[in-house]
C-alpha cells in the first residue's frame, strides 16, 4: 500500500488499514516499512519509480498529443518530441 501511494504517511496508512478492518499503531507501520526498506513518505515521493508514475498517469499520457520537430544543428539532425500544453480553466472572481 505504501509503494502504491507514495505520498501517504504513517498516519494515513494506519487509517487506510483501519478502513480494511486492521487495527495497527503508527509506530508499527513505521517499523514494518523500515524493516522492508521503504522510506518515509517525503522520501518515497521524491523517488517515484517509472512503473508507479506510468500507472498513476496512464490516462493523461494516453490522451496527450505529441508531434516531432526535426532541427538541423551543428552536431547534426536532432529530433525533438513536443507535447503542446494548454490550460482550459475558466476563473471567475
Amino acid at each position: 500500500m505504501a509503494r502504491e501511494n507514495v505520498k501517504w504517511g504513517y498516519t494515513r496508512l494506519v487509517g487506510a488499514l483501519k478502513n480494511l478492518g486492521y487495527t495497527v499503531g503508527r509506530s508499527t507501520v513505521k517499523r514494518i516499512l523500515s524493516d522492508r526498506g521503504i522510506d518515509p513518505a517525503p522520501e518515497r515521493g521524491k523517488r517515484t519509480p517509472w512503473k508507479t508514475f506510468i500507472k498513476a498517469h496512464l490516462g493523461e499520457i494516453a490522451e496527450a498529443d505529441f508531434f516531432t520537430v526535426e532541427v538541423l544543428t551543428l552536431v547534426g539532425l536532432l529530433r525533438y518530441y513536443v507535447q503542446p500544453r494548454a490550460e482550459a480553466t475558466l476563473r471567475r472572481v
